[in-house]
Formats: C-alpha cells, structure tokens, sequence
C-alpha cells in the first residue's frame, strides 16, 4: 500500500503537470470504476489543487468539486506529460493536453462537494500528518502516549487516527532508526523514546519526499541482516492486520 510520502509525491506531480489547468479530458471507461458515470462532470473544470492527507489525496476542482481517492492495496496513479500509459481501462483519466493522469484499482474513489469533503468523518478523524505544514512534533508525540498507551509500539504507528501517513515500512524503518523495539508497548516509553520515533518518522518521511527514496535499513532485511550490527533481523506478523514488523533484537530496546 503506498505511504503518505508516496501519496505527497504523487500530489506534487499532479500540481506540477495539471495544476491551474482546465480537464480536456475525464472519463472513466472502466465500468468496474466507482465514478463510471460521473467522472465527465469533471471536463471543463479547472484542476486547483492536489493534496496529499496521509494516505488519502484530494484533488480540487473549481466549481467546488473535491476528488477524494485512496489506493488501498492494488491501486495506482500514472502520471505523465507525454500521454503515455498502460493500456487498461482505468478507473479515472484526466488530461490536458498531453499531460495526463490516470488511476487504476484503489480502495476509494469518489467525487463531493468541498463542504462534504471538508466533513468527511474519515478525514476529520486522520492524526497529524508529518509532511503538512505546522505539524507538531511534541503534539503529534503526546498523541502517540495518550491514544496508543496500551498498545504495542508498532501496532500504534500503523493507526492513521493517532498519525496520518504512516504505513508498514515507515514504521517499521522508524523504530530501527530510534533503536526501539517495535513491541514494547507505549506506555512503558519515556516521553524522549516516544518523541524520537516519531522525529524519525517524520524525517523518514521527509527525506523520501526530496530524494524519492527512502532511507533503507532493517525493513524486508531478514534475509541480508542489520545494516548496524550485521546481526539477524527478525520478521513476525503484528496487530489484527498482521502486518509484518522486521527488527534487530542486537540494536532495538
């Protein structure tokens, strides 16, 4: 599933090549696409702004027309100044000129209103996002102790209610990079533990963003080793979604 830095950077793109621009082109010849019928109320329209929300992305619409996509597992954005993409039939296209964008697959796609957007319970229960302006890492920490105190550490990263954007291999490269255990449960961290994973995040985060590549350690490195120590990383399914959280024991207390 792509992670808030992802989703960020496909924003940026979309603004780079289609903001400010009228649709020429929005269609949805996929009939298994949720906007199948809708998607033509979007020609003509100019596109204002594509935003990232963690996970989610917003792409405004004049007229008051808010796209609200979430890729979930299988879905993708192509994005493209030269018309080129796969051949399928997507979910959403939309192009100006040759500058395109089109989605395949995803977990949500729909059109709203800015109001019903902006009321969305889905997006008004999101936690702070690190790549959004004025976010709060002292906040966004002390969030972390209040609403994940009983649950173990890398369970609680994962929970976009307590911070938005954060996915398994973030989480997973956050708490190597504080040296934390990802089991330990949170409410047994010191305000600097928890605060540290969470600066790690947000500069994991940061820098994928300006170099398109995360930095790369203990993540899916059972097979290679800790990058630290050269010790075995381990790798066991977490939480009720099962996600697989890969650490040092050497390195992470």
């Amino acid at each position: 599933m792509p992670e808030g830095d992802t989703v960020h950077s496909l924003a940026g793109r979309i603004n780079l090549l289609l903001g400010g621009r009228e649709m020429g082109i929005a269609d949805a010849p996929n009939p298994r696409s949720p906007l199948h019928q809708r998607a033509p109320e979007l020609e003509g329209r100019t596109l204002e702004l594509a935003e990232a929300l963690g996970k989610h992305m917003l792409i405004h619409f004049s007229g008051a027309l808010v796209l609200h996509s979430h890729l979930g597992m299988n879905g993708r954005w192509w994005i493209a100044a030269d018309g080129e993409w796969p051949r399928a039939r997507p979910w959403l296209r939309l192009a100006s000129g040759p500058a395109l964008a089109v989605q395949t697959g995803g977990r949500l796609l729909r059109l709203s209103s800015e109001v019903r957007a902006r009321n969305d319970p889905t997006l008004r229960a999101l936690g702070p996002d690190p790549l959004r302006a004025g976010f709060d890492l002292e906040a966004a920490a002390r969030r972390l102790r209040s609403l994940g105190a009983d649950r173990e550490l890398g369970e609680a990263l994962l929970d976009q209610r307590i911070l938005a954007g954060i996915g398994n291999a973030i989480r997973n490269e956050a708490c190597f990079a504080a040296r934390i255990d990802p089991w330990r449960r949170v409410v047994d961290l010191s305000a600097v533990e928890i605060e540290g994973v969470v600066r790690e995040a947000e500069r994991i985060m940061q820098v994928s963003l300006s170099d398109g590549q995360r930095p790369r350690g203990v993540h899916r490195a059972d097979r290679r080793g800790c990058p630290a120590c050269g010790g075995p990383v381990s790798a066991r399914g977490q939480g009720d979604a099962n996600r697989t959280a890969f650490w040092c024991p050497r390195c992470q207390r």
